[in-house]
């Protein structure tokens, strides 16, 4: 056990923005321009939460499922309660059918929406209007979170293929095929003098490392049980940059994102079935096996462990203070970031499946009653609510003074002042 004092919690710098040798609109998705579970196989600003008291003038994408490369789901950009229903975008459906689910996260990025649906069928949809800009139809369902990359757009299907389309046009410009599901989402990253490159995992048990812009594998690597997480980036001891990502083999997987290094294995003794966060060396992660923990990256140590007996399958947010985890215990949970003590509980009247995201002084959370809340940062409690009327698993994703989030009745809603 390391000292709960550690030097690094706490910080109010991003440890990547320390390097010019990543482009930080890619990596962090700052700069305007999974859901299921596992099954075994044979610089912000926002420090203080109560500091958010003017909007700034400030428009971030979230062009990655969690927001950024550390999948921290967190945005730059001030979304204050209440929220009125801006559009929603119901896709045609056949008369007498019902709509497919939408379980996959929304992305944005350059104004426009990205999202599939179960039915196979990958939307982009203007996000000041909800108009539908173009439509790609996969060769299987879709669970999973895009991510966007340049003008390109990238997700894969149920069926184990990896797209890239164009942003613009939906063209597709090259597809990959795994040999497992993907139910996971994509990150990307960008260093000067490489290939632009994009990281999945799959039900194959591998993890691979693509170039962005041919589809070619750079590497792959093996793990023990299903990849069901999307990886997050963290700062490796050497002043490069690691993956890392909980696997269905129990294990928090680090691996050098050049595909070349030393790769590690740190023993999490249950399945994890979501994205992990980082924040300032620290990986927080919550999993099945009813444990909320925080590891440091660099030694393999764990910062702190606290026991709830909560099967998690919503990734968590995280903050300069605290740590949100929400659950199908119906809580979401608060938990001091140095200490791993409980802070509050916001307790919704059903499960929540879907991740929180980190905007000002609220949280915006998804419930599996239907409603999309808003619960205040500093204490827990419920400042808003709206009423779907339908599920809600898929996580919210927010830009340009927009929230947008997706229902199980397959509709994409959108919300602004």
């Amino acid at each position: 056990m390391i000292d709960s004092r550690n030097p690094k919690i706490g910080s109010s710098r991003n440890l990547f923005v320390q390097s010019a040798s990543v482009t930080v609109a890619t990596v962090f998705g700052l700069v305007a321009v999974v859901q299921v579970g596992c099954e075994k196989a044979s610089e912000e600003r926002g420090e203080d939460p109560g500091a958010a008291t003017e909007t700034p003038a400030v428009e971030r994408d979230w062009p990655l499922f969690r927001g950024d490369a550390e999948m921290r789901g967190f945005t730059e950009e001030i979304l204050t309660a209440p929220l009125k229903v801006a559009w929603n975008f119901a896709p045609p459906v056949e008369e007498g059918k019902r709509r497919p689910p939408i379980d996959a996260s929304p992305v944005i990025a350059g104004g426009r929406v990205f999202v599939g649906s179960q039915d196979g069928n990958f939307y982009a949809i203007d996000l000041k209007t909800g108009a539908s800009i173009w439509t790609f139809k996969a060769e299987g369902p879709i669970i999973a979170p895009a991510a966007v990359l340049g003008d390109r757009v990238f997700f894969g299907d149920t069926y184990g293929f990896v797209y890239a389309l164009g942003a613009a046009d939906g063209k597709e410009a090259w597809r990959f095929e795994t040999e497992g599901k993907i139910e996971g989402g994509i990150n990307t990253l960008t260093l000067d003098g490489q290939p632009d490159r994009i990281f999945v995992g799959s039900h194959d048990f591998f993890l691979y490392c693509l170039n962005a812009a041919s589809g070619e594998v750079l590497w792959k690597h093996e793990t023990g049980n299903y990849v069901v997480a999307t990886p997050s980036m963290v700062r490796s001891a050497d002043g490069g940059i690691d993956l890392t990502f909980g696997g269905c083999d129990g294990l928090l997987h680090v691996l050098p994102a050049k595909g070349e290094g030393a790769k590690r294995e740190i023993e999490i003794g249950a399945y994890v079935a979501n994205t992990s966060a980082v924040r300032d060396g620290i990986c927080y992660v919550a999993h099945n096996g009813g444990e909320v923990v925080a590891i440091e990256i660099t030694s393999g140590e764990t910062v702190w462990k606290t026991k709830t007996g909560i099967e998690y399958t919503a990734s968590p947010a995280v903050d300069e203070k605290r740590l949100y985890v929400a659950g199908p215990d119906k809580r979401l949970v608060a938990y001091d970031r140095v200490t791993g003590e409980e802070v509050w509980a916001f307790v919704a009247p059903r499960a929540l499946s879907s991740s929180p995201l980190i905007s000002g002084d609220l949280i915006w959370q998804g419930g599996m009653d239907g409603r999309l809340y808003a619960v205040k940062r500093e204490d827990g409690t419920e400042s808003w609510n709206y009423d779907l009327g339908t599920q809600i698993k898929a996580s919210p994703a927010a830009s340009r003074g927009t929230l947008v989030v997706c229902g199980e009745d397959g509709v994409v809603y959108a919300f602004a002042k």
